[in-house]
């Protein structure tokens, strides 16, 4: 049996039907303008404080998952950048508690304490709670957000709990708040305060916040009733936040099924996206491109396209749906190859050797 290093491969580039974040050797392969589109929006943020809600459509396996993971774990040097990453909500009656938390646990509360701690230290107090009752819209939840920089660690456990689980009558008076979050609305007012103390106003702190929600397709399993409110959740997060805030909604649907995301997003949403980007199916141009960039990223040694030739990666390609051409079925069929080449020993892969995996390949699916 031979080895990927025998094949010229340091690594399987084709490896991954799912994003390897834990890894973290994701790397961009082909689609440059699908590229360069989500990169404006980075951009425009950056250095314009712009505000986006971007919406990511397209088919199972089309790259979508892959691109909120390589931009989230792209190395940006600024350090008041924020990238958070969550799925959407599974159970649509509890959808905007699990979206709150959600977005918790990918900031953390250790990272939520301490960045809170720093704005309180060193902003005029009076000024800070201004801004957030601005932002929160609320005087109680601006004083809860400045208690969750407490030094005091009775206080942070309480303000853990606070944010968590909910806190008795007896805690609240000993946190000297007078409300705990109850409904959804104390959740979105909350969580805009929050939020808006990692953007703040441009003078105390300047950051940006970049949100990706994926698998939001999941909203089509809610009940008329729970997907209206969790798109109300949304409308007022997005407003209550005003710039430097960007936005990418994953979801996954066929061609022509714009008016189904329309319906569940609700109007209001949907009137505020700003762009939408289509992951279509690739085209023979585009696959080829992809798996010649992946190819060359994973040599061993610089060597044309060892261990295929363009012949044979225009054969493998040729052998996929014309409209099931995506990264992941890509991957899949490449990967397969690259196997059956190993198992039969074999140090490059040519025509015939496709030729004979693809009578295992068709026996098994």
């Amino acid at each position: 049996m031979s080895t990927l290093n025998d094949l010229n491969l340091r690594f399987n580039p084709f490896r991954d039907l799912t994003p390897d974040v834990a890894n973290n050797h994701l790397f961009w392969a082909g689609l440059p303008d699908l590229k360069a589109r989500i990169e404006r929006s980075y951009s425009d943020c950056l250095n314009n404080k712009a505000k986006h809600i971007n919406l990511n459509w397209g088919p199972y396996g089309g790259g979508k998952t892959f691109t909120a993971n390589y931009f989230v774990t792209k190395n940006f040097t600024q350090p008041n950048i924020t990238q958070i990453y969550i799925r959407s909500p599974k159970d649509g009656t509890k959808a905007t508690d699990e979206f709150f938390k959600s977005i918790l646990d990918s900031l953390s509360f250790s990272r939520i304490k301490s960045h809170i701690e720093f704005l309180v230290n060193n902003t005029n107090p009076d000024d800070f709670r201004n801004f957030l009752i601005t932002r929160a819209r609320s005087e109680e939840f601006a004083d809860a957000i400045i208690k969750l920089g407490s030094t005091d660690p009775e206080i942070s456990n309480l303000m853990r709990s606070y944010v968590y689980s909910g806190v008795t009558k007896t805690e609240l008076k000993k946190l000297g708040l007078a409300r705990d979050l109850q409904t959804d609305t104390d959740s979105v007012k909350f969580l805009s305060g929050l939020l808006s103390c990692f953007v703040g106003d441009g003078t105390f702190y300047d950051g940006r916040i970049f949100l990706w929600i994926d698998e939001m397709e999941d909203l089509i399993y809610y009940s008329p009733k729970n997907y209206k409110v969790f798109s109300q959740v949304l409308r007022d997060l997005f407003d209550y936040i005003p710039n430097s805030f960007v936005s990418f909604l994953n979801f996954t649907l066929a061609e022509g099924e714009e008016k189904t995301i329309e319906l569940i997003l609700g109007g209001a949403v949907w009137s505020r996206i700003t762009r939408k980007i289509r992951f279509k199916e690739l085209t023979s141009q585009d696959a080829t491109l992809y798996c010649e960039d992946l190819i060359r990223h994973a040599q061993l040694n610089a060597n044309g396209l060892s261990p295929f030739t363009a012949n044979v990666i225009q054969s493998i390609i040729g052998l996929i749906s014309s409209n099931n051409i995506t990264p992941r079925e890509i991957n899949r069929y490449f990967s397969s190859v690259i196997t059956f080449a190993m198992q039969n020993n074999h140090t490059t892969v040519d025509l015939s050797i496709v030729a004979a995996w693809q009578v295992d390949f068709q026996e098994d699916n």
